[in-house]
């Protein structure tokens, strides 16, 4: 009988501080490169949007490879994360500075990740630098309200429903109130056949109106394409409406500089929070960083 090999196997809820919050990811430490086909089978077997497989590397720190049940994709934010924290929890990062930079090969080229100290709580704020947004192609809502289960009048016509891309490109949709927010029910099919020969992989809408009087937006994910119905919190889909915000003047740029607090997952029972900073004015801007923190809920042996 051949013998099996041993993974580690660690669970992070990313985007809360709380267990059971936010959105989780799984994360396997392989010391040894693993087949295609047996990286398919424990993402399948791990039954969570994205697992993160964390490989070694010769040109960075750590190689990151990121399976969601629809196969491979090039990046994901909250799953980033929750590799670091899985990597902070086994003593392979050490937090001996206020600030640790980690470098990352992804598929989407190297990436830089700053994890900030938190003595207090020892849950660690990790930050990561999204690409320079881009403004792309503009949209009709009267093709889009009823997929959303929504009326026109739902949808702020001030501003445009817009594709914008730090890294994936997502249809950003601004509703007017928070009313029209809870409403939402996405028609995932009819969502699906209007992403086909369009700009877009997913799409979120977003209101101003927050749970926390300290958030400054509310999102809602919808990403049927990539498996996912709805997504609890995306990194992605707040660097992409916090710099929205930005270019659209929702949200104050005298300052150059704009700390942005979004929340996600009230609407699938895993409410959490992601930190956009968004450097630059409506004209440029130049720099955009999602942080969030994770915690560790499950850690195990994976036999393959």
């Amino acid at each position: 009988m051949n013998q099996r090999r041993e993974l580690k196997l660690l669970q992070v809820d990313v985007f809360t501080d709380t267990p059971y919050g936010g959105n989780p990811a799984a994360v396997i430490l392989a010391p040894e490169s693993l087949k295609e086909n047996e990286m398919a089978k424990i993402a399948q077997e791990m039954n969570v949007r994205e697992t993160v497989f964390v490989l070694k590397s010769k040109v960075a720190d750590h190689r990151f490879i990121f399976i969601t049940s629809r196969g491979e994709i090039d990046f994901s934010g909250h799953a980033t994360i929750a590799a670091i924290h899985a990597l902070i929890h086994e003593g392979l990062v050490e937090i001996y500075r206020d600030e640790t930079m980690v470098s990352i090969e992804t598929n989407a080229g190297l990436l830089q990740a700053d994890i900030v100290k938190n003595d207090t709580t020892r849950l660690h704020e990790v930050q990561i630098t999204h690409q320079k947004p881009q403004f792309l192609d503009t949209y009709d809502p009267n093709d889009f309200n009823e997929a959303l289960g929504i009326t026109l009048a739902d949808i702020d016509r001030l501003v445009p429903m817009q594709t914008v891309t730090t890294g994936i490109p997502i249809l950003v949709v601004p509703l007017s109130t928070l009313k029209a927010f809870e409403k939402v029910v996405c028609d995932l099919n009819r969502l699906v056949e209007l992403q086909k020969g369009s700009d877009f992989s997913s799409l979120c809408v977003f209101t101003r109106a927050t749970h926390d009087e300290t958030s400054d937006a509310q999102v809602r994910h919808f990403a049927p394409s990539l498996g996912v119905n709805e997504d609890a919190v995306s990194g992605a889909a707040a660097a992409c409406v916090a710099s929205y915000m930005i270019r659209y003047g929702i949200i104050d740029d005298t300052l150059g500089v704009a700390s942005i607090v979004v929340e996600q997952g009230h609407a699938v029972g895993r409410p959490g929070k992601s930190f956009v900073e968004v450097r630059g004015d409506k004209e440029n801007i130049e720099l955009v960083k999602v942080s969030g923190t994770g915690i560790v809920i499950m850690k195990g042996t994976l036999y393959i």
